[in-house]
């Protein structure tokens, strides 16, 4: 009897915390299209899936802001057959300086979306890895209003100032710059759910709380108010990177084909606990 194709699965990031725990759990049953920005991770990590018995079908390390990079990558999922993105590659604030958190968190996530949208497939799914950080911040129309439009030429020069007026009340500006940019990829995956729906495709997002990657370590070990969040999620522990793989594997599955344009939080209750004590 012949085998059903396997789907492709295209994972951002795939050599951090989260992409190597969504690449070995959909690996089961996808092929892999691997990328980071880190080439010796990626290939190590590549070769380690290969021994152990999982279909790389591409790896290909760089950076997502290259045209180059990103045609490579769409060609691997192109055709007629359904595929999944998971994006998860992003830095925290303890990793960059603002303009660069900037540019990968959002302007990225913005033209990979862009290059992928023309070859969705009918029964297609984008995972999106946002931020309870997203759900922290309250509106500022002049700030929404730019975030919409992150490839304008002048987007970074437009929204220095709204980073460097706020920065103080978010621990600096590399602080602010990751909270807007994701309270922005939790509108972006709103906002093309209609397109995304019209090609038979779904799009969605999923906010971690704080998670035990290397990443998420570090993150807590510069900064306090990160620690605070993983000791005040209800669930009674921060989360690991499996939490996040499962989240994403559910709804890329069947079961969620009617959940799109929406946003799962996987914190352990900790933005709801936060919000509650803040009279929210």
């Amino acid at each position: 009897m012949a085998q059903a194709a396997r789907r492709k699965v295209l994972i951002t990031g795939a050599a951090g915390g989260m992409g190597r725990a969504c690449a070995r759990l959909f690996g089961a049953t996808h092929d892999l299209v691997l990328t980071d920005v880190v080439a010796t991770a990626l290939d190590g990590f590549a070769e380690e899936l290969k021994r152990d018995g999982y279909t790389v079908a591409a790896s290909l390390a760089g950076d997502l802001s290259d045209d180059e990079v990103l045609a490579a990558l769409v060609s691997e999922v192109s055709g007629d057959a359904p595929f999944t993105l998971l994006h998860t590659a992003g830095l925290s604030p303890a990793l960059a300086d603002w303009r660069a958190i900037m540019s990968v968190n959002l302007i990225a996530t913005e033209r990979l979306l862009n290059a992928i949208e023309p070859v969705l497939a009918p029964g297609s799914i984008g995972i999106v890895i946002a931020s309870v950080a997203g759900h922290m911040m309250a509106g500022v129309p002049e700030v929404d209003a730019l975030m919409k439009d992150p490839l304008a030429p002048d987007f970074l020069d437009l929204i220095q100032p709204f980073v460097e007026q706020m920065g103080p009340m978010a621990g600096g500006t590399s602080g602010i710059s990751y909270t807007m940019s994701k309270r922005a990829t939790l509108a972006i995956c709103e906002r093309r759910a209609g397109a995304w729906g019209q090609r038979g495709a779904r799009i969605v997002s999923i906010s971690p709380g704080m998670i035990l990657t290397p990443m998420g370590r570090q993150e807590m070990e510069k900064t306090a108010g990160a620690a605070q969040m993983a000791d005040m999620a209800p669930a009674g522990r921060a989360g690991v990177a499996t939490d996040i793989a499962a989240a994403a594997w559910f709804l890329a599955s069947d079961q969620a084909s009617y959940i799109t344009g929406c946003d799962l939080k996987v914190d352990g209750g900790a933005t709801a606990f936060v919000k509650s004590m803040m009279g929210g």
